[in-house]
């Protein structure tokens, strides 16, 4: 497998980190797990005051876009654990990965199961995945999609390597919706 990206595109609890970890461990190469979570969870959350919140989400998101055009321009392939929620989100991302050969990946799940694991997690706002639902598939094209209610993350990595080997060059773009 050649160092490209893998964007996984999904909701909050869709398994995207899963997989991404899956893929470290199946691809026979290294690869960064580059993950809009860990920018946006570089804040104390409960120490912000609820007016601050909506602005520092925002620098978080930046700061993600900024960091992923440097590990973009780097020699290691990337999987990138993203949720595209808008057009400035997809061209700050298509924009960050320019020059490298994307594959975009839709990771599924449906709601009662979305819902299921986000009770489950201590760390997750009740409804938020219902309401990133609406909006991150939206206008968006896929090379290849999973349904994570229907395989595990190894499956899924699986699925998705055999997919890259047997497709080396995603659809007709070399970047998300370009």
């Amino acid at each position: 497998m050649n160092p490209d990206v893998i964007l996984l595109n999904g909701t909050s609890s869709a398994g995207k980190s899963s997989i991404a970890r899956a893929l470290q461990r199946r691809a026979g190469i290294p690869l960064y797990h580059v993950s809009l979570d860990t920018f946006t969870d570089m804040f104390l959350w409960e120490a912000i005051a609820d007016p601050e919140k909506q602005r520092c989400h925002e620098i978080g998101v930046d700061n993600f876009h900024q960091a992923l055009a440097l590990f973009a321009a780097g020699n290691y392939g990337l999987v990138v654990d993203h949720l595209i929620l808008g057009p400035e989100w997809n061209d700050a991302t298509r924009s960050a990965l320019a020059g490298r050969r994307v594959h975009f990946i839709g990771v599924h799940c449906p709601l009662p199961v979305l819902l299921a694991r986000e009770r489950a997690r201590p760390d997750r706002k009740p409804g938020m995945a219902e309401r990133q639902l609406a909006h991150v598939h939206r206008n968006q094209t896929y090379d290849f999609e999973v349904d994570t209610s229907l395989a595990t993350p190894d499956d899924c990595a699986d699925r998705i390597l055999a997919f890259i080997r047997s497709h080396p060059n995603p659809g007709k773009r070399s970047t998300p919706n370009a």
